[in-house]
């Protein structure tokens, strides 16, 4: 992976970090501030992120509509100039419904750019490593946060929340400056080149995801509810604090949970996609889902602060089976002549749902005094994914026999 190749995925982890890693990741870091300036509730100010989630899925689903080869340049100028734009006159406003509309547009912009775009490149230009290649470019959405959370934090306290928006504004622009510059297109044969790794795929008769298979409405279901699963599981991390508390710990631990946790988001996304390209999606996956499993199991019963860390640090592999896991799934069960059409609908299940557990998983907690409610219904969840990884895979190798 060098050259043209790599330049590539650089530039499109440039677009994670952009319209992930300084957006929803460290959103959490404007809320105080932003509640306290203008006297609002923070309740009222975290739902910017809501909104920018539910607005990001609607535009992955519309990506692949607006993001064509004829397209490709002017979309990737017109939604850096919206992502950094909406960004920037957050800056300048008082008015939180100014705030909703705002990031309403940053989040459908930076959804076009997103995860469908990135994952609809990297299976283009890439047909060995593929797994590797989108698991780095996913795997930026949480460096991205990790490396400047710190930063925005620290110019929130020396300059105000007005001053990190601007600064996140100019970084949005010098992160996406390499996708409009470097990427030739979105399908390397427009060009005249060749994805990666193409003729050795060939000569191992294993480039079978090139060949359009047929879209199976029960199965598109079933991967809707994979992706819900999955995406839904990562929304307990934001209770870490809670449950750590409700195991008679001290908050920071709850805090040094979610730091284990991060790290692992960002990790295991790299590690898995290295495991999809030696052993395959199908024993990967399974031997996260039972990590994450075991992870859970943790909470329940070991309520130690050693445990606990260790239970974060592998349920944090949770957002590979929500991010990597659903692209190989996907991309395995319905072809890449398909993936355009299927992936942006199983992403926006996963993208909605997750914004609406962290709420039910709050509302559950009210309702039993307990986070143990929460914590078996998401190890059922895991459990699902395991069985539907299962199900999916014997389903494509009858098929690939029947062929």
């Amino acid at each position: 992976m060098k050259g043209r190749y790599l330049i590539i995925l650089a530039s499109l982890c440039g677009l994670i970090a952009s319209g992930v890693g300084l957006i929803t990741n460290v959103a959490g870091l404007f809320f105080n501030p932003i509640a306290a300036e203008l006297g609002l509730l923070r309740g009222a100010v975290s739902m910017t992120v809501t909104i920018n989630n539910l607005l990001f899925a609607l535009g992955g689903l519309m990506s692949p509509k607006f993001m064509s080869e004829k397209t490709l340049k002017p979309g990737l100028i017109i939604g850096t100039a919206v992502i950094a734009g909406s960004t920037a006159l957050l800056a300048a406003t008082n008015s939180i419904m100014v705030m909703y509309i705002l990031n309403a547009l940053r989040g459908f912009a930076s959804g076009i750019l997103g995860f469908v775009f990135v994952t609809m490149v990297i299976n283009n230009w890439f047909h060995s490593n593929v797994g590797l290649a989108t698991s780095i470019a996913m795997g930026f959405s949480g460096l991205a946060g990790a490396v400047f959370s710190p930063i925005v934090s620290s110019v929130i306290q020396s300059s105000g929340w007005r001053t990190a928006y601007l600064m996140n504004a100019a970084l949005m622009v010098i992160m996406n400056l390499p996708a409009i510059f470097l990427i030739p297109s979105i399908d390397p044969a427009v060009k005249g080149l060749k994805p990666l790794g193409q003729k050795a795929a060939v000569a191992a008769g294993e480039n079978k995801t090139d060949t359009a298979l047929p879209i199976v409405m029960s199965m598109l279901v079933i991967m809707c509810v994979y992706a819900a699963c999955g995406a839904g599981s990562t929304s307990l991390t934001q209770h870490f604090t809670g449950i750590a508390e409700e195991r008679g710990l001290a908050a920071s631990v709850g805090a040094t949970m979610l730091s284990a946790c991060m790290l692992a988001n960002t990790g295991g996304k790299v590690v898995l996609g290295a495991l999809v390209d030696r052993i395959g999606a199908k024993k990967s996956l399974l031997t996260y889902a039972c990590l994450i499993m075991c992870a859970v199991l943790i909470m329940l019963f070991i309520p130690s602060g050693t445990a606990m860390y260790v239970a974060a640090f592998f349920f944090g592999l949770t957002y590979s089976m929500a991010t990597v896991g659903v692209v190989s799934i996907t991309k395995d069960l319905f072809g890449l002549a398909n993936y355009s059409k299927t992936y942006p609908k199983i992403n926006l299940c996963g993208t909605m749902f997750s914004a609406a557990f962290s709420s039910i998983i709050g509302f559950m907690y009210d309702a039993f005094g307990s986070y143990n409610v929460p914590l078996f219904i998401i190890m059922a969840m895991a459990a699902i994914d395991f069985i539907i990884i299962l199900y999916v895979y014997k389903t494509i190798d009858a098929r690939t026999k029947n062929a």
